[in-house]
Parts: structure tokens; C-alpha cells; sequence
């Protein structure tokens, strides 16, 4: 699951400066955000890429607080399509795709004649992201990015917000 989590962040990197458009602006910040169906609080690492005027590309790491033995972490390559700019920003639309990691550590058990039982176990799951966000411009170099996206497939609605800082 370790080398599937390396190269699908290689790739986002990758398609995040693959692009030649010659006024293009890349942003990278971070975030907080909410998960329905895992229930707790992700903090998140984002990066944007704007193509032209209507497309944008985004790539997210968020690594869900621990809870009990259970750790979640979630990667996120989508699609923003602009659908107008009004007077506080930009207001888009999300597809892409979502990639959901579980992880298992229970505390290994003796139970004399019957064996131990325990370990790390691990699991993830492959969805599609759809959702509409905004980008509300602080200043030239600063956004903030308020979004709502469900992740179809893997079960859960994530509502957050990014702070974005341009390059």
C-alpha cells in the first residue's frame, strides 16, 4: 500500500507541472477538513495548477486524526471547471478522482492455548470526487478555498476549506 500511495502522489506531482500554458499560476497550501462517513477531522495538503481561464487541476493529501486503531488518509485528483467569477471569486465545479486508505492496528492478544491474535491490516478504495467549491482571492498571492465534495465509491462527504498561496 506504501509504494501505491508513492506513486499516486508522484503522479499528482507530475500532472500538477506537466502542463505548458505560459501564464499559468500554481498554488500550494493546506487545509482542514470533515468527513461524514469517517466521521473525525482531516488536515490536508493541497496543490493547484490553473490551466487557462475555465480548468484547473488539483491534487490533496489529507491525513484523518487517528481514532482508536483506525487511521484514515485520503488522495484526491480532480478537476475544477470555473463556472463563473463573481464579485468574491471564482465559484467551480469538482470531478476527479479519490483514492481512500484505512489502516488497522490492533494490539496483539495472547490467548494461551488458543494463540495470539492482532497486527497491522490495511485496506483502500477507489472512488470518484463530485463537488462545487469557490476560490475567494485575499490578495494577489492569497486564497481562500471553501469546498464541498462527495467521494462516490468511497462513501463519505467532505466538507472543508484550503488556504492557497500562489507561486
Amino acid at each position: 500500500m506504501k509504494n501505491l500511495l508513492k506513486v499516486l502522489v508522484a503522479i499528482a506531482i507530475v500532472s500538477l507541472f506537466s502542463f505548458n500554458e505560459a501564464n499559468a499560476q500554481i498554488s500550494i497550501g493546506g487545509g482542514v477538513a470533515y468527513a461524514t462517513g469517517i466521521s473525525n477531522i482531516g488536515i490536508s495538503v493541497n496543490g493547484e495548477y490553473a490551466i487557462n481561464d475555465d480548468w484547473d487541476a488539483a491534487a490533496g493529501f489529507t491525513y484523518f486524526l487517528k481514532k482508536g486503531y483506525l487511521n484514515w488518509s485520503a488522495l484526491d485528483l480532480d478537476a475544477h471547471y470555473n463556472f463563473t467569477e463573481a464579485s468574491f471569486g471564482k465559484i467551480y465545479g469538482i470531478a476527479g478522482l479519490n483514492v481512500l486508505f484505512a489502516s488497522y492496528k490492533i494490539p496483539t492478544v495472547d490467548l494461551g492455548a488458543f494463540g495470539s491474535y492482532g497486527g497491522n491490516y490495511s485496506s483502500s478504495s477507489v472512488g470518484l470526487n463530485l463537488g462545487i467549491g469557490t476560490k475567494i482571492a485575499m490578495s494577489d498571492k492569497l486564497a481562500i478555498a471553501p469546498e464541498v465534495k462527495y467521494a462516490i465509491g468511497s462513501g463519505y462527504l467532505q466538507i472543508g476549506a484550503k488556504i492557497l498561496f500562489g507561486l
